[in-house]
């Protein structure tokens, strides 16, 4: 069997790692010839290409795929609808709200105009984040009113926002990260996973440097409504806070990829790489939340990187 990665930083490492000691054969398509993924001794062919967000990314991959692999027999996603419904924090909070799962007050403004007046209804600071995935550092905070203009609209113009793609505004949620991770097959979870966060960069709320495993039975019964709501397959990641005022989890977002924090749950014992494999081969798979509790995973790495102690 040979599986074709794309480096996704963080979590690329950890896939091909996981699928090499399984003895499959893996291929990686990265940007740069000093992407980590490349020199790990798992990685048995070097592809260099555009980024994923780059128009002639899909191409690249294609080509590789004619090249390379003899036949291409299945592609293991969720169609591109519901990856796009997943993506949309607009359409997952609409969603939430239909399936009983606590989510931030959150305001779409039509304008600058309408940010100002509607940021009103939430109390301060208030999160700026963009209403769709988008690739880089994505999340800007304003402490007060006299604050807000200015950080939204410089925002908004570092990103390139413009009247159809406005950013949210949302609710500050205080307390920490937790995720809710699962493998689906066909609407049916087959793998489920949850972690903590210990510590994120930054500290207000943003990527794990520390994670600790660990199980919730009120954040997994909020992560399966949400998936089965779309009827989900393949990898997920739900990312929740849990509120230090009423200690529930608030929907912060669907990442409907694998994840950046993916080493803690390999750590733990849920090989969601393999086991994504067998579903590609056509086994069914059966359910499994048994993993390795309170097993913590460092990135300092990330640390590093924000030149943070």
């Amino acid at each position: 069997m040979k599986i074709l990665v794309n480096d996704g930083v963080r979590p690329s490492l950890g896939v091909v790692r996981s699928l090499g000691r399984k003895g499959i054969r893996v291929g990686v398509l990265a940007e740069s010839s000093f992407a980590p993924v490349l020199h790990s001794r798992y990685c048995t062919r070097q592809y260099l290409g555009p980024a994923p967000e780059s128009e002639g990314f899909v191409a690249a991959v294609l080509d590789i795929l004619r090249r390379e692999l003899e036949t291409l027999t299945r592609v293991e996603i969720m169609d591109e609808a519901k990856i796009r419904l997943a993506a949309d924090k607009r359409h997952t909070h609409e969603l939430a709200s239909a399936a009983g799962v606590p989510a931030p007050r959150t305001v779409y403004p039509a304008s600058l105009r309408d940010a100002l007046a509607r940021a009103a209804e939430l109390e301060y600071p208030i999160v700026i984040k963009p209403c769709r995935e988008t690739h880089g550092e994505t999340v800007r905070y304003a402490s007060s009113p006299a604050e807000l203009p200015a950080v939204y609209r410089r925002f908004c113009e570092e990103k390139g926002f413009f009247q159809d793609n406005l950013p949210m505004l949302q609710e500050f949620i205080p307390g920490y990260g937790c995720g809710f991770f699962a493998l689906y097959q066909h609407g049916v979870p087959k793998r489920i996973f949850m972690h903590r966060r210990i510590r994120e960069n930054p500290p207000s709320g943003g990527v794990s440097t520390c994670a600790e495993s660990f199980f919730d039975p009120r954040l997994k019964e909020y992560g399966v409504r949400l998936l089965d709501s779309l009827k989900w397959h393949g990898v997920a990641m739900v990312e929740f806070r849990r509120d230090s005022r009423d200690h529930d989890f608030k929907l912060m977002e669907i990442n409907p990829r694998v994840w950046g924090s993916l080493d803690l749950a390999l750590a733990a014992g849920v090989d969601f790489p393999y086991d994504l494999c067998q579903v590609i081969q056509g086994k069914q798979l059966e359910y499994s939340e048994d993993y390795h509790r309170a097993i913590r995973f460092h990135w300092p790495i990330e640390l590093v990187r924000s030149g943070r102690p």
